[in-house]
């Protein structure tokens, strides 16, 4: 698709915020576009290492898993601890590009979702291969697949299995990227009245914190570019949403309410110890 046939959004490039305040920026994000700002793209990684929980998770667990491993919470110990608004499994944020997608969209569009959530990790897919990287979804591997979980908070039910791995990048979904056995990359959605969120995770590093779980530049045995890689994934997304993403940021009123929104949620110890 050309330039001249796109529609104009907005690119948020890549930066480094505390796990609240991502959170936060996605949710004030989804929220204005819904409001009639242009579609979104951003790239961020993560000022500490953070645990999310995803929204249904109890808190229970993530205490259980640092006991585990010894890992210690909270701004005195090593890992910050916030929790999604979006379901799944516990992330553990380290060493990784985490990308956000926020387009206008009907809520009840359940074929836009789907084909937004496997187009963004088809991109990912194409990019990783061009950096000699092959990365295939769960689902036509062979090995008994499951569908995708429709992560939304306001929607969805708590579905977790009490058997299923507590990070969630030890359970596999259809669409979740596959290389060499190991998931490298899962999403989430929210949705509002009007807008979409697409949320994912892709594992750069292994993080000390999560030794078992080997990231791009461990499987591919060599250093890939992290820039590089980002700005050949924004082009490929422009391509396959046929947006044409400008540089730009938050607008004040969109910083101000993440701000809120940090307050009232995300570094707020009601809502993260709210299950």
């Amino acid at each position: 698709m050309s330039e001249a046939s796109c529609i104009p959004g907005r690119l948020i490039e890549l930066s480094q915020h505390a796990g609240a305040a991502n959170m936060a920026m996605d949710e004030a994000l989804l929220n204005s576009v819904a409001a009639g700002a242009p579609p979104t793209l951003r790239f961020y990684v993560w000022k500490r290492p953070t645990l999310s929980l995803g929204y249904f998770q109890p808190l229970a667990e993530a205490k259980a898993w640092a006991e585990q491993t010894g890992v210690t919470f909270g701004d005195a110990g090593e890992v910050d601890l916030v929790r999604r608004s979006t379901g799944g499994g516990a992330i553990l944020h380290d060493a990784e590009l985490t990308l956000s997608l926020t387009l206008p969209m009907n809520v009840s569009d359940t074929g836009a979702r789907e084909a937004t959530y496997r187009n963004v990790h088809e991109s990912i897919a194409d990019e990783l291969k061009a950096l000699g990287v092959d990365a295939k979804p769960f689902r036509t591997l062979g090995v008994g697949a499951v569908e995708r979980e429709r992560d939304s908070a306001a929607m969805s039910s708590p579905a977790s299995k009490r058997d299923e791995p507590f990070l969630c990048f030890q359970r596999r979904t259809d669409e979740d990227l596959i290389v060499s056995g190991y998931k490298v990359l899962g999403s989430a959605q929210r949705r509002t009245k009007g807008a979409l969120l697409q949320h994912g995770s892709l594992l750069w590093s292994v993080s000390r914190f999560a030794d078992v779980l080997p990231g791009m530049q461990q499987l591919a045995g060599r250093r890939l570019d992290l820039d590089g890689f980002v700005r050949g994934l924004q082009q490929r997304l422009q391509r396959s949403f046929g947006i044409d993403w400008q540089s730009g940021a938050l607008l004040p009123s969109e910083q101000a309410a993440a701000d809120q929104i940090v307050t009232q949620r995300y570094a707020n110890s009601d809502w993260t110890t709210k299950r």
